[in-house]
């Protein structure tokens, strides 16, 4: 399952419209549209505000735990298993080079390195606020 699959599902879940999350997050209706339409990755920026608007970790909507255990990798999307069986979805994302760098270290550490440091960034971001 992809970011914005899980992002829509959750969602969903918890009875909340594009309308409403839209309201929530700062973000036009037919961008949110457009990203569940084509299931494209929202930019990285905009998954902070969509997860609290979610109420739930950013963790959360990229820790793929639907099929923990299974390593998939097929067209356009890849997961990454790491050490506790999650898998992190990275889809048909646009990246720019700095971006795909930061992935492949952020992919050479283990899991409770990756945690650590997504909550360091989180809160770095928080404070920018």
């Amino acid at each position: 399952m992809t970011v914005t699959q899980r992002i829509f599902d959750i969602a969903k879940e918890k009875r909340i419209s594009l309308t409403k999350l839209s309201q929530d997050t700062g973000i036009p209706v037919p961008t949110l549209s457009s990203w569940k339409q084509r299931n494209t990755c929202p930019p990285s920026d905009r998954l902070t505000v969509i997860a609290e608007a979610l109420e739930v970790s950013v963790a959360d909507l990229l820790l793929d735990t639907s099929d923990a255990g299974d390593v998939v990798s097929s067209g356009s999307n890849n997961n990454i298993q790491n050490g506790n069986n999650n898998n992190i979805a990275i889809t048909n994302c646009d990246y720019d080079i700095n971006e795909k760098k930061l992935i492949e270290k952020f992919r050479e550490l283990d899991y409770e390195e990756q945690i650590k440091l997504m909550a360091e960034v989180i809160d770095r971001v928080k404070e920018k606020k």
